[in-house]
């Protein structure tokens, strides 16, 4: 009877740790709340069969293929790829659980009876410690849920937790045969040998438990300061863009004009990536940062005298020529920030999208008359972004103008103002 009562808390302890780790470790997401409960429902209902029908083991693989099923059924995309998960699942477990529950009465030479006895307090506390979780740890899981698992592993991290998964997959079951063996297959079988045997169990039973956890707490504190770090990021972002758009704003009639240009460069780039344009330069980092900087293109503004910025009418040629430092105005701003706030991706894009906006494809732009690829291709975004929308915006000088007119003058443009290439990726993204 108590062997069976604990192959059931054995695999009810598999079930919920592959629940939790799948979760909380490998960041895979949940089902609906709705379909969740029937899926899991009918989970145990299966394990519950399996485990009448067949035993322990077909038990605990049920509940590691339900719990691929249950990944592919969250996942969006890749969903078959979430199968593989419960390669290194397993190992993960048993690193945990074969050190607790297997090693110890093995070390000591507990009787059967004393080791079910054993087995069954430590899931007693596994339980109590789970209640706690699932009581006490309300405000961390909601916190969790509503804030961290929007991130996924890194590569780096998913090939950690696979390795030790592996690692200790093929530990637990050597152990456990040698365990079961009782020291069979030692040498002579010499009292000698058992005892330094039973020292290496116990070692190595120690050593995969504290690495195993150890992994565990470093990946669940590396999505801690991701979260925080996509907060400050977001503030810094927010920012930037508030700033932005006060010196933008101030002759009164072009609001939005940041967030607007900052949308089209977010398009283009990704049509242009779609395409497999510019590809050892546009990383997915790369266009992230680009959309974080793009508010900052016109910042060297803030110096342009009000009399030529809210003027209503066409600049002189001395106007124009004032108007004109605003870009290398913009790079000074932005190359001071970095001295004070230290380098970063975005400001270093920042201070280009700055100064080279205004350059021209063919080299008759300015401030200083780049031409082709030695204009960065940040800016190279920027320049379609920025004359579109001046181009499609009411302005204190102007009116805005027809969508196919502003199109006709981009397209006849390609070549000279622009760069072809990002031409024909603007029309491919549709922007309007």
């Amino acid at each position: 009877m108590m062997t069976v009562l604990l192959e059931i808390l054995e695999t009810a302890a598999v079930a919920v740790s592959a629940v939790l780790i799948k979760k909380y470790v490998f960041l895979e997401p949940d089902l609906q709340p709705g379909f969740r409960r029937v899926f899991y429902g009918c989970g145990i209902a299966v394990v519950g069969a399996v485990f009448a029908a067949f035993g322990k083991d077909a038990a605990a693989l049920a509940v590691l293929f339900l719990t691929g099923l249950s990944v592919c059924l969250g996942r969006k995309t890749r969903r078959l790829r979430a199968l593989l998960l419960i390669i290194p699942l397993p190992g993960i477990i048993s690193g945990l659980f074969v050190p607790v529950m297997r090693v110890p009465p093995y070390l000591i030479g507990m009787t059967e009876r004393s080791a079910a006895v054993y087995q069954l307090a430590m899931y007693g506390v596994s339980a109590v410690l789970l209640v706690l979780f699932l009581v006490k740890g309300k405000p961390w899981r909601n916190w969790f849920h509503g804030n961290m698992q929007r991130r996924s592993l890194r590569k780096s991290e998913r090939y950690l937790l696979w390795s030790i998964g592996i690692l200790q997959l093929f530990f637990s079951v050597s152990i456990a045969a040698q365990i079961e063996a009782g020291g069979a297959g030692i040498p002579g079988a010499a009292a000698d040998y058992v005892r330094q045997f039973d020292v290496f169990i116990g070692i190595s039973s120690i050593t995969a438990f504290i690495m195993t956890v150890t992994i565990i707490v470093l990946i669940m504190q590396g999505n801690r300061r991701a979260f925080y770090h996509e907060k400050v990021a977001a503030m810094q972002s927010g920012m930037i863009t508030l700033m932005a758009e006060i010196v933008e704003n101030r002759d009164g009639s072009t609001g939005g004009h940041i967030r607007r240009t900052a949308a089209y460069v977010e398009k283009i780039a990704r049509e242009l990536q779609k395409q497999g344009a510019y590809p050892h330069i546009l990383t997915d980092a790369y266009v992230q940062n680009m959309v974080v900087a793009a508010p900052l293109h016109d910042i060297g503004k803030i110096h342009i005298p009000d009399a030529v910025l809210q003027k209503p009418g066409r600049l002189t040629e001395e106007e124009f020529a004032v108007m004109k430092t605003h870009a290398e105005a913009g790079q000074r701003l932005i190359a001071y920030a970095k001295t004070e706030l230290g380098e970063s991706a975005y400001l270093s894009m920042a201070e280009e999208m700055a100064v080279y906006h205004h350059e021209w494809w063919d080299g008759r732009g300015y401030p200083r008359g780049c031409k082709g690829e030695e204009i960065p291709l940040c800016a190279r975004i920027m320049a379609v972004a920025d004359v579109f929308d001046a181009l499609t915006s009411r302005r204190c000088y102007k009116d805005a103008m027809p969508l196919e007119k502003a199109y006709a003058i981009i397209r006849a443009e390609s070549g000279t103002h622009f760069d072809p290439a990002i031409v024909e990726a603007f029309f491919a993204a549709k922007i309007q």
